[in-house]
């Protein structure tokens, strides 16, 4: 008796510091019951007003839709979402002591589902999913290329894109985007396509992208026949639809055929790596036919020192057609480059002479920008450069084909890309030294 009558006392004690402290308001206050939640917002103890205003402001709040290529930005509420308030009333209490938050009474006892509280307007849905299939049909009109397995399918002229509306028939999923953070939807897709106009359009694509590739073994270009490149290329049926892969195998067979005449000690290819790009590129074609880059395969080509001969250099070896710059007896970067083609770019020792942010060649006013002086061939000069470009008597530009990086292209120069160019200008130090191997 004497234990419920001293905690009678405490509780009195506590209510009545509470009133001293915070006031005496008896006003009712109307609050969200226990486990009141809407999507991922949690309502219970919240006031109905802040409850309201917290799924208000993620009805306009933005959600994202992703695709692989992009994000598209919307409202719930652009998406036909509104709160149905008569659900939201009863999911509250009435607390005749407000700020004590007691004698509670619930609005309304009956058994209410939560979905409920969002109304979500399928006609405004739909109408803004069909707008978006609209501005995605283009993606039927390309080809679809895989990274992953090296594989391509080309669509028929009548192909159509779908959006998978799965995700957005089931009110419950739907009443999940309720949130108070950021929200991503990642949107899956599906192509409905005539399984003989796809085949036709995909056979068209393999003839089309079987065209010659150029390689770069070292300093060696080599261009794999167009016939080779069909034979690379496996065409196989899944379900119906035909889609061309590009074989590993076949790839790697030919590779390996060209190691007699191109491996040298200091030129080796990374085999995994080399297949991957040749692979790629074909892959790219299949997306645009016309483009026709060539591949320079990457190798295990090493410097011929180790760091140690200044502290800071470059060497170029033409074999590999490399440039190697060292800082501090480290190997910092490995560049590709194109030596002398009508000259051959001499082998020796050097230094940098000179800086200058641009120059003219003797032979057909060639400019070439981020220009780093090194020596001379029969009486002219010679140094690094970035691709030149021609400006002809009615003004316009012809660059050199960007497709000559990786073997001799120049007069006896060092060809850079524009960004190594201007690179090794900006880091290069007048006195430097340069080692030129063959």
């Amino acid at each position: 008796m004497k234990s419920l009558l001293v905690l009678i006392a405490l509780v009195v004690i506590s209510v009545s510091a509470y009133l001293l402290f915070n006031g005496f308001n008896f006003k009712s206050a109307t609050i969200f019951r226990s486990n009141s939640k809407i999507g991922n917002i949690k309502l219970d103890g919240k006031s109905y007003n802040d409850g309201a205003a917290l799924l208000n402001k993620s009805l306009n709040s933005p959600i994202y839709l992703n695709l692989d290529f992009n994000s598209h930005s919307v409202t719930l509420k652009e998406l036909g979402f509104s709160l149905n308030t008569e659900v939201l009333e009863k999911l509250t209490k009435n607390c005749k002591i407000g700020k004590l938050k007691i004698l509670c009474r619930n609005t309304s006892n009956e058994n209410v589902n939560t979905t409920d509280a969002i109304n979500i307007d399928n006609q405004v849905l739909n109408a803004f999913l069909n707008d978006y299939e609209r501005g995605i049909q283009f993606l039927a009109k390309n080809t679809i290329i895989s990274l992953d397995n090296y594989t391509f399918k080309s669509p028929g002229a009548n192909a159509i894109v779908k959006i998978d509306r799965s995700d957005f028939e089931n009110k419950e999923g739907l009443n999940k985007l309720m949130s108070i953070g950021p929200t991503k939807i990642t949107l899956k897709l599906k192509n409905t396509d005539d399984k003989d106009a796809q085949n036709t359009a995909t056979l068209d694509l393999v003839e089309k992208i079987s065209i010659p590739l150029l390689i770069k073994y070292g300093r060696n270009p080599i261009y794999i026949p167009g016939e080779k490149i069909h034979e690379f290329i496996e065409v196989v049926d899944e379900n119906g639809f035909l889609t061309g892969r590009v074989s590993e195998l076949k790839v790697a067979n030919y590779l390996e055929s060209l190691k007699k005449d191109n491996e040298k000690p200091d030129v080796k290819i990374l085999s995994k790596e080399s297949i991957s790009a040749v692979q790629r590129a074909i892959l790219y074609r299949a997306a645009d036919y016309q483009v026709n880059l060539a591949v320079v395969l990457p190798i295990e080509g090493k410097p011929r020192s180790n760091g140690e001969l200044h502290e800071v250099y470059l060497e170029v070896i033409k074999s590999q057609q490399r440039l190697y710059r060292f800082e501090h007896g480290k190997l910092v970067k490995t560049y590709i480059v194109s030596t002398g083609l009508t000259w051959e770019t001499p082998p020796g020792e050097y230094k940098v002479l000179g800086k200058q942010k641009m120059t003219i060649s003797y032979f057909g006013n060639w400019y070439m920008p981020n220009y780093l002086p090194l020596g001379t061939i029969n009486g002219y000069r010679f140094g690094f450069h970035e691709i030149p470009y021609h400006i002809d008597a009615a003004g316009r530009v012809y660059s050199r084909d960007p497709n000559t990086m990786g073997s001799p292209a120049t007069g006896g120069c060092i060809q850079l890309t524009p960004d190594d160019s201007l690179e090794i200008f900006n880091w290069a130090e007048v006195g430097m030294p340069v080692y030129i191997y063959e």
